[in-house]
């Protein structure tokens, strides 16, 4: 059995029992409903709710005048119930007497426009008054549910960013320049750092330094990446507010937020302003909008979000829960957004994508929500039960993934997934690749069609930080490490990434790796940059590839061509050491390597000269002799999605199936069903939307071999 530290424990969710509940809005409702709504939930066996993020204006009706009396009302029925309580901060969401006595902390567009009342999030994160009043408001929370026993801990905010990631309002402008003061110090070391020798846009006075404003043409990419940087940093100032003032007045009340989304570097988040990081899931938005993806993988790929989630929390929870079919509608007037409903979860589904989430990490599950608004931009946002409060076939659902969490668990929260690989991200790459725009989509698709190789393969994944770098127990649990948008590098990461190999990891690089400085800046070396030592490699030859001439590389192994999409680098050893893997097809560079291993210390440093794709992803894994992990015990297809959870007491694994008919799967071994206690052996089915848990023990003593 392997180590059970968990990543990152130190920022985990931890609970006992198992929490499952529901988001409930008492505001919502005329107040004769709550004592039914309550016994229901309590009888769905769920044991807990949150309440109130929606709420500053019943919380404090009129300025710094407070109103309680509506949630105790409310958190005193939870407690009849044994229902224990998640509380929301409110401040996504500002009362009209707020944004219309104070118009100066309303969200500004990039032209200057600033969001009006009449929706949410049209607050900016920098003014002062604005930052205040959050301050009171949360004080107010705090000391008056500080010592009531129901509340478990609070979600600050919620969905940093959702909507509108950016924000150009007269105080965000002020706040930048007095971060790039800060983070500089003197102006000759920002216009270093940005190149303002280019197209004469050297700064000469403090005075002159603003967020990205209205120009002819292309901004200078050393100010955006500081934009990014800013705007991230900003959002997280704002949850830290929060954080200390409720940890500073209950330090056993937990502080979470609901992510993921743009503009912020969450693992930051997570370091500096949380307890530990949760996540709202809603996969039928890949069922919608994910139509590239094979029908499998829509819902699926939102175990790559999971895994990033993984790699801030091992363990968090599931703050909104996909429940029906979601939807937002009242865009007619805003012609940058559309309505949209989903499709309505099938049978199954919903307990299919709990599971995903508990399978991935989650040890709570909070479903959004109780029952559909019917007022509102999200009349269309369907939760457990109707607008008619009558009995379905979602609730019976929930009823029986009660029973379910009920017996299983204890077994799970003393669990945790222990991953073999990881796709390695960072903030100042991410945020690069919005940039550049002409490359940056690919580098995401690519990024997805590693995960998806992995995933198909059943090896477990996680998506970690590169700051994990500085901490190389971290990296040592992992013997495969994908670095595929790696563009912006510094001494400090060839370091961490050197050691990682040095001691037994296999690195794989994607193409443009280290060429830039984390300044944006390009290095004056030939690709690859700065890890040109560490990769062992050169680049003789780079260019965009066109869709119409497209390119070939064909593996040495499996003599075998697969699609070299988008860019290309035809790559020069430069140790005798070095292995080719594959080379160009066709093309003017035809023959030439185009994916190389190289050996260093104990392990060895893959790079690879084109865009990934599923394809080339798979021949990569197929010559490194990396292989299904269950196959010794199970013949399982690519469809069902396996993943292990350890604990001390041994090993489970969790089976899903997103397709639209049963799949089969064969036991080589005799092995407990722990949903029924059956054992089975052999060939077996598992249903459409099916789910099975199996305890397998120590059978996965080795999670893949990297050869």
């Amino acid at each position: 059995m392997e180590d059970l530290a968990m990543l990152n424990e130190f920022k985990a969710f931890k609970t006992e029992p198992f929490l499952y509940g529901v988001c409930y809005y008492p505001e919502h409702w005329d107040e004769s409903l709550w004592d039914d709504d309550f016994r229901r939930i309590k009888a769905t066996g769920m044991n807990v709710v949150r309440l109130g993020e929606s709420a500053w204006n019943i919380w404090e009706p009129e300025e710094g005048v407070y109103f309680f009396e509506l949630f105790d009302r409310a958190i005193q029925l939870c407690r009849k119930y044994d229902l224990k309580v998640i509380l929301g901060t409110p401040s996504y969401a500002p009362p009209a007497w707020l944004t219309e006595k104070y118009p100066e902390v309303l969200r500004a567009d990039f032209k200057g426009n600033l969001m009006q009342h009449g929706s949410r999030r049209h607050n900016n994160y920098t003014s002062s008054v604005y930052l205040d009043l959050c301050k009171k408001i949360v004080m107010a929370l705090i000391e008056h549910y500080k010592d009531h026993t129901s509340v478990l801990g609070w979600q600050i905010d919620n969905e940093f960013n959702c909507h509108m990631d950016v924000s150009f309002a007269e105080s965000d402008h002020f706040a930048f320049r007095q971060w790039c003061m800060d983070k500089y110090g003197q102006l000759d070391a920002l216009n270093d750092a940005w190149g303002t020798r280019f197209w004469a846009q050297t700064y000469t006075d403090w005075g002159q330094v603003y967020l990205p404003r209205s120009t002819v043409t292309y901004h200078n990419p050393g100010h955006l990446l500081d934009f990014y940087r800013f705007t991230s940093d900003a959002t997280i100032a704002f949850a830290k507010l929060q954080y200390d003032i409720i940890k500073d007045r209950n330090s056993a009340q937990f502080v979470t937020h609901n992510g993921l989304f743009e503009n912020i570097d969450n693992y930051k988040l997570t370091e500096q302003s949380l307890d530990f990081m949760s996540f709202d899931s809603y996969p039928a938005f890949g069922l919608m909008w994910r139509k590239d993806l094979p029908l499998h993988f829509r819902d699926r790929i939102y175990g790559m979000r999971l895994s990033r989630v993984r790699g801030m929390s091992a363990k968090f929870l599931i703050l909104e829960q996909q429940a029906g079919a979601g939807g937002q509608s009242g865009s007619i007037l805003q012609p940058h957004i559309k309505d949209y409903m989903h499709y309505t979860p099938k049978p199954g589904q919903m307990r299919l994508w709990s599971w995903q989430s508990i399978a991935h990490g989650a040890d709570g599950i909070l479903f959004f929500r109780w029952r559909t608004c019917t007022v509102g931009s999200e009349t269309l946002w369907h939760g457990l039960n109707d607008y008619g409060n009558q009995a379905n076939r979602r609730l019976d659902e929930a009823a029986k993934l009660g029973e379910e969490l009920k017996q299983l668990g204890p077994l799970l929260v003393e669990s945790s997934c222990q991953a073999s690989a990881a796709l390695l991200y960072d903030y100042d790459n991410d945020s690069n690749c919005k940039i550049e725009g002409y490359i940056g989509p690919n580098l995401w698709r690519s990024e997805e069609a590693i995960y998806q190789s992995l995933s198909e393969r059943h090896i477990l994944t996680d998506q970690i930080s590169n700051q994990c770098l500085e901490r190389p127990e971290f990296l040592s649990r992992y013997k495969l490490l994908f670095y595929a948008n790696a563009q912006l590098l510094n001494e400090e990461d060839v370091i961490g990434l050197k050691h990682y190999v040095e001691n037994g990891g296999t690195l794989v690089l994607g193409p443009r790796s280290g060429y830039k400085d984390r300044n944006n800046r390009c290095y004056m070396l030939p690709f690859p940059g700065i890890v040109k030592e560490l990769a062992g490699i050169e680049v003789e030859e780079f260019t965009m590839v066109d869709e119409d001439e497209p390119i070939y590389m064909e593996f040495q192994l499996q003599k075998k061509k697969v699609l070299a999409p988008v860019f290309n680098e035809v790559i020069k050893l430069l140790s005798d050491d070095s292995t080719i893997i594959a080379k160009y097809s066709n093309g003017y560079y035809s023959g030439l390597p185009a994916v190389v291993s190289t050996p260093l210390g104990k392990g060895k440093v893959i790079y690879f000269g084109a865009f990934f794709t599923m394809e080339n992803t798979n021949m990569l894994l197929d010559s490194l002799e990396i292989k299904d992990p269950i196959s010794v015990w199970a013949e399982v297809p690519a469809e069902i999605e396996v993943i292990p959870r350890v604990s001390k007491n041994g090993e489970f694994a969790i089976f899903l199936n997103y397709m639209n008919k049963p799949m089969c799967i064969t036991l080589h071994k005799s092995l407990k069903n722990l949903l029924t206690d059956e054992w089975l052996l052999g060939e077996l089915k598992i249903v459409a939307y099916g789910v099975l848990v199996l305890q397998i023990s120590s059978v996965l003593e080795d999670r893949f071999r990297a050869g």
